[in-house]
């Protein structure tokens, strides 16, 4: 009995590492084109707020997620004179989870008359974290926005440095066209890095 036991725990740990080594992580995104985008050596430098000037670590840290995200795009950094300029936000927090169906099936309050009472898990709901992000790509000179982006992601994972660059590449994903609406993009996350699925 004892080996039997320790041979399905085995395999419950291998596939939760399985699992774990690729993440999906959809996101919800909006983006928006305003006049042409010069993808043909293409120079951004970063924009800051002022409010993000306060704490200038955190927003080194989210540059240096987002870089990778935009050469992929076709943005080379620039030390000066770029071409555009990148402005970054993101917010994080965290939500809890009610399971509707599950929350039916038990009733509203105190159990049914059907089901009985509820499970004595059934206050405990699971913690998610929802991250957001929003881009906005500027010409130069004259200061217009020419590329807008806004992703959102709710999930278990709470990971920063895997979740927001999987969020911004999403939100990036149609640049510089844009899209005509709301649409959700999947971007897988494995061994090899990110890559953005049908």
């Amino acid at each position: 009995m004892r080996l039997v036991f320790r041979i399905c725990l085995l395999v419950c740990l291998a596939a939760m590492a399985g699992c774990a080594s690729t993440r999906l992580i959809d996101s919800e995104v909006r983006s928006f084109r305003n006049g042409t985008v010069e993808l043909a050596a293409a120079s951004y430098q970063f924009e800051r707020l002022p409010s993000q000037q306060a704490d200038p670590a955190a927003q080194v840290q989210l540059e240096n997620w987002a870089m990778p995200v935009l050469q992929r795009m076709g943005l080379t950094l620039a030390s000066q004179a770029p071409r555009y300029t990148v402005q970054l936000a993101v917010a994080t927090e965290q939500v809890l989870r009610s399971d509707a169906s599950f929350r039916r099936r038990w009733g509203f309050l105190g159990g049914s008359p059907l089901f009985g009472q509820p499970p004595l898990l059934m206050p405990l709901e699971p913690t998610l974290f929802r991250f957001q992000v929003q881009v906005l790509v500027r010409d130069a000179l004259s200061r217009e926005v020419v590329y807008e982006a806004s992703a959102q992601h709710a999930g278990p994972w709470s990971d920063q440095a895997q979740i927001l660059p999987a969020v911004l590449l999403a939100a990036m994903r149609d640049f510089p066209q844009g899209t005509a609406g709301p649409s959700s993009v999947k971007v897988e996350i494995g061994p090899g890095g990110m890559e953005v699925r049908p």
